[in-house]
């Protein structure tokens, strides 16, 4: 492909992100895991006890954005698969007629995933065996209800920054505290994106492309905290998705993107990865969580493959 091409295919695929289903800071890597090993010795023997308590033999899971796309489908698949499932969201119980209402499994926890302590106030409930972050926007306007799969709306003056990094950060610090209790780490999932793998998008700074890049900085910033201090520490063990394209069937007016970018990728495009099904994704997210060997990064086919051994 020549380098005539590479603006084409830039902007098809920042227009094509608008499908992607999406629901609603680094510091030093060194402190961080400090604080989380001398923070939890005084936790352990309460988390323990509590741990024990979770009354689903498959373990409870803590999904965070709940309401979301992803978050929702995820949330659904672990109740059918006899998890004990607690959803967070800054909506709290989803409105009436949504697919997340129809499971009254789910229980439901409204809180601000900006804040440390709301995320903290539900982990110490105690018992969680896994954690999914399915929080996030690809845009920080209004213009998110029609990009977004659940039709989420972000506060005014939102960030990628804060909706992405600062509220993952927040939820590993809380289950890595909670993990130290048990004699292996937590399984954490991140919902990130196939498109940090690329290396030129610094060019993008200045234009209109720039919402792309500051998007992909954050979900970059997630990744390297996740592996780098909490993976690579011992506190969590890491399940990071890139997914490209998030479609459904029942989501008609997303097949054309669909089709168009299975094809560039069936053809060697660079840059252009092949779309999952949300429900590959989440049935990949479970697997990897349920697995004692699985953990790391996984593209579409890594995530095909999980969702096969499911």
């Amino acid at each position: 492909t020549s380098n005539a091409m590479l603006p084409t295919i830039l902007t098809a695929m920042a227009a094509a992100a608008t499908l992607r289903g999406a629901s609603a800071f680094k510091g030093p890597a060194s402190s961080t895991a400090s604080r989380m090993i001398s923070s939890s010795c005084t936790r352990m023997a309460s988390s323990a006890a509590q741990s024990s308590s979770s009354s689903s033999k498959k373990g409870k899971i803590l999904v965070l954005g709940g309401t979301g796309f992803v978050g929702s489908n995820l949330a659904q698949l672990a109740i059918e698969r006899g998890y004990d499932v607690v959803a967070m969201s800054r909506r709290g119980e989803p409105p009436s007629g949504s697919k997340s209402a129809a499971s009254r499994k789910i229980e439901w926890r409204k809180g601000d995933a900006t804040k440390k302590a709301d995320i903290q106030r539900v982990m110490d409930e105690g018992g969680f065996t896994a954690v999914v972050h399915a929080i996030g926007m690809l845009f920080e306007t209004e213009l998110n209800r029609f990009a977004s799969g659940s039709g989420s709306v972000p506060r005014a003056g939102s960030t990628y920054d804060e909706i992405t990094r600062q509220t993952a950060f927040n939820a590993m610090e809380a289950a890595a505290s909670s993990s130290s209790a048990s004699s292996e780490p937590i399984p954490f999932a991140f919902v990130s994106a196939a498109e940090v793998r690329w290396t030129f998008d610094k060019s993008f700074e200045g234009t209109p492309l720039d919402w792309l890049r500051r998007y992909l900085i954050a979900k970059r910033a997630v990744e390297s905290e996740l592996v780098d201090v909490y993976g690579a520490g011992g506190l969590l063990k890491p399940i990071i998705v890139r997914p490209s394209l998030i479609w459904t069937w029942d989501r008609p007016g997303a097949l054309l993107p669909v089709a168009a970018f299975t094809f560039g990728n069936q053809l060697g495009l660079p840059f252009v990865d092949k779309p999952v099904q949300v429900s590959t994704l989440v049935k990949a997210i479970v697997r990897g969580l349920e697995s004692k060997s699985e953990k790391g990064v996984y593209n579409y086919e890594g995530m095909e493959r999980l969702a096969k051994e499911l």
